[in-house]
């Protein structure tokens, strides 16, 4: 099945939904994600691993881990609708593009389509915060994220660096494609426009970025470097090793004494700003592996946690902040300590900063852990669904810790 097949159903189907559904049947919003995680498990999978930004073959087709991806975000995206109290369904249109755009994104080896991809789904995400939120915070957003899809749109007719690999040109693109990743991700600046919109929106306002379109831009960075940018690779490199640790430990700080309704937000920043600083900061191989057990941990318990505090799931939230903690055998233990081994072997600033990093987002995951009780959810079964569903997921959490590496091949197949 063709790609453009799977995002034309996210993109209809999420029309089609804003536009029929409604107060009553709003959770009905939810076959869009599950309908493109179904189109995309069936996708004909690529023998090769695309390389995004490094060639203009146009849209080639989902490798292996692109699929593993986009079906494990789009479900958890279904469930992160089915789990909230009360949905708006004009958010029906967002998410339906930016699911869109994540499956052209992660298909195509053209750049400007992955760039003009990724510009239609923060355009889009942008839009609605500014409409949901006018103020600083969102407009921030649309700056600070607008400026990094037109870094990458700028890059784009540079790419391939064919017989170009040395001189002022790959730095160039490097330093567009640095800025890039870094602004859509939110490690630059420090995690700020994020943390912005993350204390001014409701959880599922952000889902859509959080859920759908980070894991989609890290996969796409890994794949950035190498032979594609030759003698930009290591600007590349160390730009987002520092931008990303740096940003780490801020996220750290903030989720361990900032207020209690961000403090998931704050803590998924700083494990992805270790992501993306392992994974293209260092040389060893861990650091990919590493990345992805935290992508699926996350994916797992995101439902339960961006659900707000007063919602109820008391003892599942405990759980899931456990699963973050890092304590063994959680998934993030194994996740965490593959990216401070990849990180041990550049150089000791690197690893003290990842060591701090690590440690506040342990302070952050005790402290939820001893948050107050929360609303008892309704009586009956329909009460008692949200629930179970939370237990569920925390099940695949655990089972992640258990064999952390079999469960990502499972996913990624790598």
């Amino acid at each position: 099945m063709s790609p453009a097949v799977i995002a034309a159903a996210w993109l209809g189907l999420g029309l089609v939904a804003s536009a029929v559904l409604r107060r009553r049947t709003a959770r009905l919003v939810a076959v869009v994600p599950m309908v493109g995680a179904g189109l995309t498990l069936l996708a004909a999978r690529s023998a090769t691993t695309a390389v995004p930004l490094g060639g203009l073959s146009g849209i080639s087709g989902l490798d292996r881990a692109g699929q593993g991806l986009l079906v494990a975000a789009g479900i958890s995206m279904a469930l992160v609708i089915l789990l909230q109290p009360s949905i708006d369904v004009s958010i029906g249109r967002t998410i339906g593009v930016v699911g869109a755009a994540a499956t052209i994104a992660m298909a195509s080896s053209d750049p400007l389509i992955t760039a003009l991809a990724l510009t239609a789904a923060i355009a889009t995400m942008v839009l609605r915060w500014i409409g949901q939120s006018p103020g600083r915070a969102t407009l921030a957003a649309g700056r600070v994220a607008g400026t990094g899809t037109a870094a990458l749109v700028a890059a784009s007719p540079f790419l391939p660096l064919t017989g170009f690999t040395t001189g002022d040109r790959p730095a160039v693109v490097a330093a567009l494609l640095a800025t890039g990743v870094a602004a859509l991700l939110a490690i630059y600046p420090l995690g700020g426009w994020a943390a912005g919109i993350i204390g001014s929106l409701k959880p599922m306002e952000v889902a859509p970025w959080l859920v759908l379109l980070v894991p989609v831009v890290l996969l796409i960075a890994e794949r950035v470097p190498g032979g594609v940018l030759g003698d930009g690779s290591p600007i590349f490199e160390h730009v987002l090793l520092v931008v990303g640790l740096g940003s780490a430990v801020w996220s750290g700080i903030w989720a361990a004494r900032g207020p209690a309704p961000m403090r998931y937000g704050r803590v998924f920043m700083a494990d992805v700003a270790l992501c993306i600083a392992a994974v293209e900061g260092a040389v060893a191989s861990p650091a990919l592996t590493g990345a992805l057990i935290i992508v699926v941990t996350h994916l797992c318990i995101a439902p339960i946690l961006l659900r707000s505090e007063g919602a109820g799931l008391l003892w599942p939230r405990r759980v899931a902040w456990a699963l973050l903690s890092g304590v063994p055998p959680s998934p993030t233990f194994w996740g965490r300590l593959l990216l401070l081994e990849a990180l041990a072997a550049g150089n000791v600033g690197s690893t003290i900063a990842a060591v701090l990093a690590m440690a506040l987002i342990f302070i952050a995951s005790v402290m939820a852990c001893s948050g107050r009780a929360a609303v008892i959810d309704g009586e009956g079964w329909r009460g008692r669904l949200p629930e179970l569903a939370a237990w569920l997921l925390l099940a695949v959490g655990i089972a992640i810790g258990l064999a952390p590496q079999s469960l990502t091949r499972f996913v990624f197949g790598s």
